[in-house]
């Protein structure tokens, strides 16, 4: 062989070598662009629909009166945990792909995501009660604190484990959706207090934690970027984590709405909203536990231990922030 076709030959070899390395993250890439739209379509219509839902069931033209603003307490928690996870991608909508472009400080933009997320919530808020200026503006006040506090859960700098934690949180706010349609009580999600000691009240929230759990660790079981087991706990107990804040919010921003509305609340108004924290709490800790329990025993039992060893060796977090950015 000459001198000539060994050039020759290395040369071809180096050419495939980097059109492999640029064709072999495209389709991982793709799929990250259409999780981060499927997040930000299903955010925007969860987001929607709730404050237009809140609208119609408190909304009046003269203001709220003692009833209305019972109301808005006990169906404050929808539009929180709802306004909590929009916040959260938001910060990931921009931290993954704005950031990427302008080579800027990503953290500094993932805040500036989820804080224009916020202040866009809170607005709308704003303009619908706006009638009763005080409470309009305690609603928005409560729905941007949601979105930051919700969007901290989006600043770490993996990718991969935020965006499989957003996917099963979605997957839950759908599971409360779809339990809420076939209850009768309609208040809030998950916050039906005669299901609190009953069998319901308890394994609801629990099936509902192993559902995300296996849908994370299958979304990061699936990505090219391997993930190690802090990843596989993080996603999986985001969904309840995030429920968790929510419902400290909610407990708070109840207090909020009724004292600037100068709400007079009965003995039995008020051990109905105790109640129904409870089992919030309790659901909450239920799925996060549940959630992160599943994913770490499918990641110990299913991913065979020679794979754990190599990703371990590999460091998953850099795979992962190449992964799915846009």
């Amino acid at each position: 062989m000459t001198d000539t076709q060994e050039t020759w030959n290395v040369e071809a070899s180096a050419t495939l070598k980097v059109k492999a390395s640029r064709s072999g993250p495209a389709r991982p890439r793709r799929r990250g662009q259409a999780a981060l739209i499927a997040l930000a379509v299903g955010a925007l219509a969860s987001l929607g629909g709730v404050l237009y839902s809140l609208y119609r069931l408190t909304g009046m033209s003269d203001g709220l009166d003692q009833t209305g603003l019972i109301i808005l307490a006990n169906s404050l928690f929808s539009p929180i945990i709802v306004t909590a996870f929009a916040g959260a991608v938001g910060g990931v909508a921009v931290g993954g792909s704005i950031a990427a472009r302008l080579r800027g400080p990503s953290r500094a933009l993932i805040a500036a995501g989820f804080c224009a997320v916020g202040l866009l919530t809170g607005a709308v808020a704003y303009v619908l009660f706006s009638v009763d200026a005080a409470v309009a503006a305690a609603l928005g006040a409560i729905l941007f604190a949601s979105a930051v506090l919700g969007g901290l859960f989006s600043l770490p700098r993996a990718r991969v484990p935020v965006i499989a934690g957003l996917v099963s949180t979605m997957v839950m706010l759908a599971f409360m959706y779809g339990r809420g349609l076939l209850e009768t009580s309609s208040v809030s999600l998950f916050s039906d207090p005669l299901d609190e000691y009953g069998a319901l009240g308890t394994a609801a929230p629990f099936v509902a934690g192993l559902v995300c759990g296996l849908v994370a660790f299958g979304l990061l079981r699936g990505a090219t970027g391997k993930s190690k087991l802090p990843g596989y706990l993080f996603a999986g107990a985001m969904p309840g984590a995030i429920w968790l804040v929510s419902t400290i919010i909610a407990q708070a921003g109840v207090e909020i709405v009724l004292g600037v509305g100068d709400a007079e609340v009965s003995s039995l108004d008020s051990a109905y909203l105790s109640l129904a924290f409870q089992s919030q709490y309790n659901g909450s800790m239920t799925a996060m536990f549940a959630g992160a329990l599943c994913s770490v025993l499918a990641y110990g039992l299913l991913i065979p231990k020679d794979a754990r060893s190599s990703q371990s060796a590999v460091g998953g977090q850099d795979l992962e922030e190449v992964e799915f950015r846009s």
